[in-house]
């Protein structure tokens, strides 16, 4: 189970944010099935650790980025608010961006991203 909280109150290069099994979605994306299922799949993985993914990220990298790269996976299969399925590379590259700050290259995002 989540909450799912509709708001803009999010910094402005993010569309959604999952802490533990509450989530918020920027309003414009109300409707993009795909970064719904991005945001549940972290809470997906809140829950099957008991919670204790929220410490595992800040303790672990590699942790974080598998987490990340799992949610960029199950977004692609999904569309987005314009019925765009996100490709594997275009999540490459937003893994690989300084927004996560994870000093990955886009080719080890695509690594982990394909599992």
């Amino acid at each position: 189970p989540a909450l799912i909280v509709y708001t803009d109150d999010l910094p402005e290069d993010v569309g959604g944010r999952a802490n533990g099994p509450y989530i918020r979605i920027r309003t414009k994306y109300v409707n993009d099935v795909g970064i719904h299922k991005h945001e549940l799949a972290h809470v997906a993985v809140f829950w099957l650790t008991l919670g204790l993914s929220i410490f595992l990220g800040a303790l672990f990298k590699g942790f974080k980025i598998w987490n990340e790269a799992r949610a960029y996976r199950i977004q692609t299969q999904y569309p987005d608010r314009d019925g765009h399925y996100m490709t594997l590379d275009e999540a490459a590259e937003r893994l690989a961006s300084t927004h996560y700050g994870f000093g990955i290259t886009v080719e080890q995002a695509m690594n982990v991203i394909e599992g």
